[in-house]
């Protein structure tokens, strides 16, 4: 079977799968037996079901309107839920971007990944095509993000992805990883675990390790970093999971504000601001997904002034100091609830031990 025909069975199989859980969840509720969240996922997979508007050429060379089916790579319907959504020609684009997003998102907020997966689309423009990538558990709240956990189990699927993708779209084309928040963990685990796309982007970064500084500590070539820091982010602030990649010194950090100024230019502050359409922000994220490199725009600014407040107090070193501490506490904690690499090999060797004295009981009975 060509690629081609693989890809779109692939997609026709996700599809028959939401259809399958749809109606699954729909008798639930029609025999009054559906919990409220069996019905907030029967809402989610009908939005997923839904079909979207594309624009094609007909067979005489006009662009017309058609209705198609969301293209859903991969696609967990239970419990938290995953998918994979491709947008756009993956096999004709010649710009491919990879969408991670952070901590908070499940099946149910896939839809709000997805629409800014389409800003990215549409800002970096014709011939590319972007895919969201929603394939590991992302932490639904702050407990669970200060854990590496979850960027730990799922970077080596993300890095999996893009050796996929090497398969299925043009042989020219390049690979951007956009990743935003936790997402930039995961992002980084990827690449760590062998990813190797043309060019990374992380914006609003927790921080990558504690000992992870600069981009060569864990990006290898011809993977380049691009990074964005807005002023207000407390999540780059406060450097959780280690030093911010804003300031890594061989990474280029963006503009998220045009620093040309303008009429009605389009702020961008705090954490969750980066995707803005029309903004500086989302205007250098196309700019490197289409590798129109030149154009990019560049700031320095520093956490301090991003956060003055008067007499040259900052609120942003305060939080980072703090953070730092609760952050030191928390490792501290992990420490001893969690077993060292000794104690661990040492209670796996006396599991196998106990499971091997138990098979042997076992088939002391079966003999009798």
């Amino acid at each position: 079977m060509a690629e081609s025909d693989q890809l779109a069975e692939r997609f026709r199989a996700n599809h028959a799968l939401l259809v399958a859980a749809r109606d699954r969840l729909q008798s639930a509720v029609d025999a009054d037996t559906a919990s409220d969240a069996d019905k907030k996922r029967l809402a989610t997979i009908e939005e997923l079901l839904t079909p979207v508007t594309v624009s094609e050429l007909d067979a005489d060379g006009n662009v017309i309107e058609v209705q198609r089916p969301r293209q859903f790579y991969s696609v967990d319907p239970d419990g938290q839920g995953r998918a994979v959504e491709v947008l756009g020609d993956l096999q004709q684009a010649q710009n491919v971007a990879v969408l991670v997003p952070g901590m908070g998102n499940s099946l149910d907020t896939f839809r709000g990944q997805s629409d800014r997966g389409d800003l990215i689309k549409q800002e970096a423009g014709p011939g590319t095509a972007v895919v969201v990538w929603l394939d590991y558990d992302s932490p639904q709240g702050l407990v669970e993000a200060a854990s590496k956990d979850a960027a730990i189990e799922g970077g080596p699927r993300l890095a999996g992805l893009l050796t996929e993708l090497d398969e299925l779209k043009a042989e020219d084309a390049e690979v951007t990883l956009v990743a935003h928040s936790y997402g930039t963990d995961v992002a980084a685990q990827a690449v760590m675990a062998g990813a190797r796309p043309k060019r990374l982007v992380m914006t609003g970064s927790p921080g990558i390790a504690k000992y992870v500084d600069e981009a060569a500590d864990f990006v290898q070539p011809p993977t380049r970093l691009y990074t964005e820091r807005a002023p207000g982010d407390y999540v780059s602030y406060s450097e959780w999971h280690g030093p911010d990649p804003a300031t890594f010194p061989d990474a280029i950090r963006m503009a998220t504000a045009d620093p040309r100024g303008g009429d009605d230019p389009v702020s961008v502050h705090w954490h969750n601001e980066y995707y803005r359409p029309n903004s500086e922000a989302l205007r250098n994220i196309g700019r490197v997904v289409r590798g129109d490199l030149g154009h990019i725009t560049t700031t320095n600014t520093s956490r301090a002034t991003e956060t003055e407040l008067f007499l040259g107090t900052s609120w942003g070193g305060a939080l980072n100091g703090v953070a730092g501490a609760a952050s030191k506490v928390y490792d501290g904690i992990v420490a001893l609830t969690k077993p060292s690499k000794q104690s661990a090999g040492s209670a796996a060797g006396q599991t196998a031990a106990h499971r091997t004295n138990g098979a042997a009981r076992g088939s002391g009975g079966q003999q009798r």
